[in-house]
């Protein structure tokens, strides 16, 4: 996964320089290349729309292109009118001195009008060889970013290498290309270490003497999954006694089952700079069932003057049944938030964090930072989830494996497979 997440960055890179050099072509208006080539040589950008129906295939050439012999193509430049597909998504090709000098020349047979060039077919059967550098899709479209990542997929399928996914403009003469990391799908490679990293990290304290949740270890919730209800909105038990339930993984508290073997999402830590950031209000070291507590959190295990792990478990036992609430109000305490981690014995059953209610249908205002499901299944959760959240964000959330019993490096698992099913 780690080397994943290498390629990954890399692909960031790449992706990033693409999107520069097509907004420099764009902007290059010569009438001539070197050793007077013709302008698309070394200026504007070659692209082709795509129907929808073709965005999982869109190298291979279609019926009107297999009885020409060519690829018509559109070449878009500062001094043309805007064009770019009417909506479509599209990929780009090469200029075609650049496609020279990585062996994936081409042949352009015809050129109609200013606009428009013909390029003779490739062999569709070997798409790393083809000259296509990035994909894109058309900004205003609600569901082209989909569409896109496909293709995206698609084309990882065939060849192991990853294409940008760019953000077209078309009224933009000068910089229409946009690259957005979290518009990529192997995003998620980069963001599955991440969880991973702060898996790992078992450190009791954050920066400024905060409690470890606000840096490290993992919050995490189970929801399930359905049409008639969106898996980030309290439920009015919630939102009645102020408290979502979490739980908190992390390598040394040792959960190795989450609540309800359900699909959930994960929040970014606390000290993530977010518009509604999440309050945690108190810890419990197992499931509190505080369905029926008012106000999710008892009374403070600080106010009954347990400060240390020999204290709690003198009063409570190694089942913790009815314990008291390790309280983070009316501030964070990293010491008692410790404690709440160090006195687990529960033989792997998650334990509880009570975060504070939140406004409904602001999802695009938490700190979700992705979408999981349980190593045992619920794909078909995480899925509905992940489309329900682009529909009402039109952003991508990449859906995450989870597995608890594997190796601290493998417990959350990035796989393209998973992702706009």
């Amino acid at each position: 996964m780690a080397a994943q997440a290498l390629l990954a960055q890399a692909a960031v890179d790449q992706g990033l320089d693409v999107a520069q050099g097509l907004n420099a072509r764009l902007a290059s208006t010569p009438i001539r290349c070197v050793r007077n080539q013709p302008d698309y040589a070394c200026s504007g950008v070659l692209v082709k729309p795509v129907l929808d129906s073709r965005a999982a295939i869109f190298w291979e050439h279609d019926i009107e292109a297999r009885a020409r012999g060519t690829e018509q193509l559109e070449y878009l430049r500062a001094d043309l009118a805007p064009r770019g597909g009417q909506g479509q998504v599209g990929y780009v090709l090469m200029s075609h001195l650049d496609a020279r000098v990585q062996g994936k020349d081409y042949q352009v047979r015809q050129r109609p009008n200013a606009a428009q060039v013909y390029v003779a077919n490739w062999d569709e059967t070997q798409p790393a060889q083809v000259a296509i550098e990035a994909l894109y899709y058309p900004a205003g479209r609600s569901d082209a970013l989909l569409l896109a990542q496909r293709a995206q997929q698609a084309w990882f399928s065939r060849t192991r290498q990853w294409l940008p996914v760019l953000r077209l403009d078309s009224a933009s003469a000068t910089s229409a290309f946009g690259f957005d990391q979290q518009d990529q799908l192997y995003s998620g490679y980069a963001l599955a270490e991440q969880l991973n990293v702060r898996y790992r990290n078992t450190a009791t304290r954050c920066r400024n003497d905060t409690p470890s949740y606000y840096c490290n270890g993992v919050l995490i919730r189970a929801t399930g999954a359905a049409d008639s209800f969106r898996a980030w909105n309290p439920s009015p038990n919630s939102v009645s006694r102020n408290g979502v339930s979490f739980s908190y993984v992390r390598a040394d508290v040792g959960t190795v089952r989450l609540a309800n073997d359900q699909a959930g999402f994960i929040f970014k830590p606390t000290d993530f700079a977010v518009s509604q950031p999440a309050t945690l209000r108190c810890a419990y070291p197992a499931n509190a069932a505080t369905s029926s507590t008012p106000n999710s959190c008892r009374a403070s295990c600080l106010s009954q003057g347990i400060t240390t792990v020999a204290q709690w478990r003198a009063r409570y036992g190694n089942s913790g049944a009815g314990n008291c609430a390790f309280s983070m109000e009316p501030r964070p305490n990293a010491a008692q938030f410790q404690i709440s981690v160090d006195v687990r014995s529960n033989g792997g059953a998650h334990n509880e964090m009570i975060i504070a209610a939140w406004p409904p249908n602001i999802p695009e205002k938490l700190p979700i930072e992705a979408i999981y499901y349980p190593v045992n299944g619920r794909e078909d959760q995480a899925s509905l989830i992940q489309r329900q959240y682009f529909s009402a964000t039109r952003r991508f959330m990449p859906v995450i494996r989870v597995d608890l019993t594997a190796g601290a490096g493998a417990i959350f698992i990035f796989r393209p497979e998973d992702q706009n099913r």
